[in-house]
């Protein structure tokens, strides 16, 4: 399993506990204020993950048509799209598909 499928998988049952909690009729306001804010998080998320993907498959893309003298950057975009996956990978530390060299060090 890559990153974005974890991520991926974790948001979906981010959103399935959400919602689960907002049909419970017992749930006080303050629940459902941070439960419709969890779903809000979830597509944020989405979408960030998204914009990151995006990158990163346009610096892989440009890659291939430059000669290695222009693709100085290249690691740099690299780097920063891989640790902005990392990153938000990081409330999840503790799931068992969780892969350690996920994690963030220095």
């Amino acid at each position: 399993m890559d990153i974005v499928e974890f991520l991926t998988a974790r948001i979906r049952e981010d959103e399935a506990a959400a919602l689960k909690l907002l049909g419970d009729p017992t749930l006080a306001v303050s629940g459902e204020w941070y439960e419709r804010r969890l779903l809000r998080e979830c597509e944020a998320k989405r979408q960030l993950i998204g914009i990151i993907e995006s990158a990163r498959q346009s610096v892989l893309a440009t890659l291939v048509s430059l000669e290695p003298a222009d693709a100085g950057w290249v690691p740099d975009v690299i780097e920063w799209t891989t640790l902005s996956l990392h990153t938000l990978a990081l409330p999840y530390a503790d799931h068992p598909e969780f892969q350690a060299h996920w994690r963030i060090t220095g």
